[in-house]
């Protein structure tokens, strides 16, 4: 064999080739991995979309098992709801069934009792009606005669006419009014017990005067009423030993405790004297134990012929728990 060739000129050539073809497939090489696709974020990217998909398939999955517990959850109540309404049907059925058995039952008790004689034995009862009409006739008839006994035993019917009488003078705290039942003072009508006016002091009779200044009627009978209202007070002994505790209760004088009374020697005076007491005397007889009055304001409530008046312009008189 010849080897001489190989250090021929030729030599080089295919040295030069060679290096030629592997700058080419270098340079090949490099601008592939300039320009070609970068595979790790091709990886990155499909591995991130896979999770996507995982994590998609799992919440639709999801949605869908939450989807059928509630059709199931539906179906299910739906069918209870079917259930109890079969149910009460069924046992509605059953009451109906049961009430017709026990009308049957009645209908074959009525006619079993039907087919039976029960009148045997026994007397109808009859109602004895004009009976009945001539007895309550003639209890009528017995009454009206009792009526009529009585009625003549007490004579004829003869209406009673109040007294009315006007006392003039200087209208004081209360004016106007009614006159009816009115009545005003003679001190000469005096009868049954009478109060003991010697144990009055001359301090108690100013008393009453100061109280009566503000609570009566001025210058007419009523200045009577309303001393005969505190006497009897102090005769019943519930309101006060002495005149001034009686006028000075709390609320119970107004134009005392709202300090309208005055002092009054003029009344005091009058009330001393033989006839002021005499009248005195006759009002506490009159009141016959009343131990409240009232003014002309509250005159609607007045009744005429129970609650005493003394003047038409003055207070009108009743018992305590009266209106």
């Amino acid at each position: 064999m010849r080897f001489a060739a190989l250090g021929g000129s030729n030599t080089s050539d295919y040295v030069a080739a060679g290096r030629a073809v592997a700058d080419s497939a270098a340079k090949t090489f490099a601008v592939q991995r300039k320009t070609g696709p970068d595979y790790g974020k091709l990886s990155q990217m499909a591995m991130k979309t896979q999770a996507e998909e995982n994590i998609a398939g799992i919440a639709a999955a999801s949605k869908v098992t939450q989807a059928g517990i509630k059709a199931y959850e539906g179906t299910v109540k739906q069918g209870n709801k079917i259930a109890v309404f079969n149910k009460e049907q069924d046992i509605k059925g059953k009451q109906k069934m049961a009430g017709g058995i026990a009308a049957v039952g009645k209908m074959a008790g009525v006619g079993y009792l039907a087919s039976k004689d029960n009148t045997k034995g026994r007397e109808r009862p009859k109602a004895d009606y004009q009976g009945l009409l001539d007895s309550h006739n003639s209890s009528m008839a017995e009454l009206k005669d009792k009526q009529k006994a009585e009625s003549d035993a007490l004579g004829p019917f003869k209406p009673i006419k109040p007294t009315t009488t006007t006392t003039t003078g200087t209208a004081g705290k209360a004016t106007g009014g009614s006159t009816s039942g009115s009545q005003g003072l003679s001190g000469t009508n005096l009868s049954g017990e009478q109060f003991d006016m010697s144990k009055l002091t001359p301090k108690d009779f100013d008393d009453l005067a100061f109280a009566v200044s503000s609570e009566a009627q001025l210058g007419t009978d009523d200045e009577y009423g309303v001393a005969a209202n505190i006497l009897t007070r102090l005769r019943s002994g519930k309101y006060g030993g002495t005149v001034s505790s009686i006028i000075h209760a709390p609320g119970q004088y107004e134009g005392v405790y709202k300090g309208m009374s005055v002092a009054s020697p003029k009344i005091s005076s009058r009330f001393q004297s033989e006839e002021g007491r005499n009248k005195l005397q006759e009002a506490m007889q009159r009141l016959g134990g009343r131990t409240e009055f009232k003014g002309q304001a509250m005159l609607g409530n007045r009744v005429a012929a129970e609650d005493p008046m003394f003047s038409p312009g003055g207070n009108f008189y009743h018992f305590a728990g009266q209106t």
